[in-house]
């Protein structure tokens, strides 16, 4: 399998750094890992990840959705949502967004496996 360029966006400390973990092992490269939109945006324009994993809520004040809106003005980089509950109005704006998917919290290390497949073989000219 291609390795690919993933930035996480997430502010809950241990969750990012087991995300981080399950995506090393699955030979991926974390390009950044931060907590707030503000962040995201600026570690996006420096490092170009190939994939975003976004938690609707963050820190700061852009939620992962205003977040995910931004990166899709400027960039066709596939945007994944990961939480654990989101209700119809939240899921309803995420669509807007255009989301590559929606993954549950916590992360399965199996199904980010399928994930990152799906990911790279829609990448793949």
């Amino acid at each position: 399998m291609t390795s690919a360029r993933v930035m996480i966006v997430e502010d809950e400390a241990i969750t990012a750094m087991a995300t981080g973990a399950m995506l090393k092992r699955l030979g991926h490269v974390v390009t950044a890992s931060v907590a707030s939109g503000e962040a995201a945006l600026e570690a996006f324009r420096r490092q170009a990840p190939d994939l975003v994993l976004m938690d609707i809520r963050l820190d700061g004040d852009l939620d992962g959705i205003e977040t995910a809106e931004a990166i899709r003005r400027d960039s066709e980089v596939p945007v994944v949502f990961v939480s654990a509950y989101v209700d119809e109005t939240t899921r309803s704006r995420a669509d807007e967004t255009k989301p590559f998917a929606f993954m549950p919290k916590p992360l399965d290390e199996y199904e980010l496996h399928a994930l990152m497949n799906r990911v790279l073989g829609a990448a793949a000219p």
